[in-house]
């Protein structure tokens, strides 16, 4: 008859060998999966540029689709289009406000 203590020890290294195991599998399948298909992402088409609120539960929001620029008034029952933009609404640099600001 075998040792108990022999017995608990293989147990135990069998055990933790097969947690070994499935942790460097799930490790891999992750890293794997990150650089893999990673570059098959593509953006995302819809995109919320900015968003002012004007009340409870109501705002309006700028949206790009594409390439279309889309004003949206957000209620909890309804959206509506308010209007499209021709060209990208501006973006601010904040580098060019602070020069702007400065005096020297």
């Amino acid at each position: 008859m075998d040792d108990p203590f022999a017995s608990l020890v293989k147990m135990l290294s069998s055990l933790l060998f097969v947690l070994a195991l499935i942790l460097a599998i799930a490790f891999g399948l992750r890293r794997f999966s990150r650089s893999r298909f990673s570059r098959w992402k593509t953006a995302p088409l819809v995109k919320v540029l900015s968003t002012a609120y004007l009340g409870p539960k109501k705002e309006v929001s700028i949206i790009s689709v594409g390439e279309q620029y889309l004003v949206l008034g957000v209620t909890p029952h309804h959206i509506s289009l308010l209007t499209r933009l021709e060209h990208a609404p501006f973006e601010t640099n904040l580098s060019d406000e602070v020069k702007d600001l400065d005096p020297s």
